[in-house]
């Protein structure tokens, strides 16, 4: 019995194709239902673990009667107990006067004086405890109207400025009402009593300080004699060594006016 062979055109071919092409579409098709069937879901379905839910934050329980939030504690802010004492900066219980200036009668009986030292405090009162007004230089010139015990109260000139200096730094040129002269024990007729007010004093043999050589000198609170005034010099003798020569007399407080004289030859 002889074969039967069957032969396929090219048109079968093509029409083969598109069979077998047909049926594996419909294949892919079936697959991917069959996937979705399963439970597998999509990027963007919400019901997916992998998705994260960010938690609502909670809110303050609710008051039902009033519908007030209740506060938590960490919302509570810190408030002052009723009845607390508020607590002030304690004042001095006496406070630093201010400081005075001269009457008229002070202004009239001043006399002038002269820092001897430097870096002298002026204070708002007589003493140490006092507020510090300024500080200056020897050589400073001052008006002094008063004693108050170991302080002068005083005007420094070039300020303006009034206030109280340590009596041992001011050298005056003269007294002032109620105040004296140390006495000397050893007066002599006709001579007035004097005490020295600077810390150092030269004693000149003429007076003049131009070409003229000191012979020596006094310190403050000295006792000497004064004979005389000629010019802006006194012609005196120190008690206690009894040398005769001339002092500036801005630099010696006498205890009474000193005539003028003619100077010893």
């Amino acid at each position: 019995m002889r074969r039967r062979t069957v032969r396929i055109t090219p048109l079968g071919y093509i029409v083969l194709s598109i069979i077998i092409l047909v049926m594996l579409v419909g294949i892919y098709f079936i697959i991917w239902s069959m996937r979705g069937s399963n439970g597998e879901t999509g990027e963007g379905n919400l019901n997916s673990a992998s998705v994260q839910m960010t938690p609502t934050p909670s809110l303050a329980p609710v008051d039902s009667t009033t519908a007030t939030p209740v506060s938590t504690p960490t919302q509570q802010a810190v408030s002052t107990p009723a009845g607390t004492p508020t607590m002030t900066p304690k004042q001095d219980d006496t406070p630093e006067p201010a400081v005075k200036t001269p009457t008229a009668s002070q202004v009239q009986s001043a006399v002038d004086g002269t820092l001897n030292a430097s870096g002298v405090v002026l204070r708002a009162g007589p003493s140490p405890s006092y507020s510090i007004i300024g500080k200056y230089s020897s050589g400073t010139q001052l008006k002094v109207y008063e004693v108050a015990d170991d302080y002068y109260f005083v005007k420094v000139v070039k300020e303006n400025l009034y206030g109280y200096v340590a009596s041992k730094f001011v050298d005056k040129a003269g007294l002032l009402p109620g105040e004296n002269a140390t006495p000397t024990p050893k007066s002599i007729a006709g001579t007035i009593p004097g005490t020295v007010s600077a810390s150092k004093l030269a004693l000149r043999t003429v007076p003049s300080t131009e070409d003229n050589t000191p012979i020596g000198e006094v310190v403050k609170g000295d006792s000497v004699l004064i004979y005389f005034k000629t010019g802006d010099f006194y012609y005196i003798q120190v008690v206690d060594t009894g040398v005769k020569a001339y002092a500036a007399a801005k630099y010696i407080t006498a205890s009474t006016a000193v005539p003028t004289g003619t100077p010893v030859p």
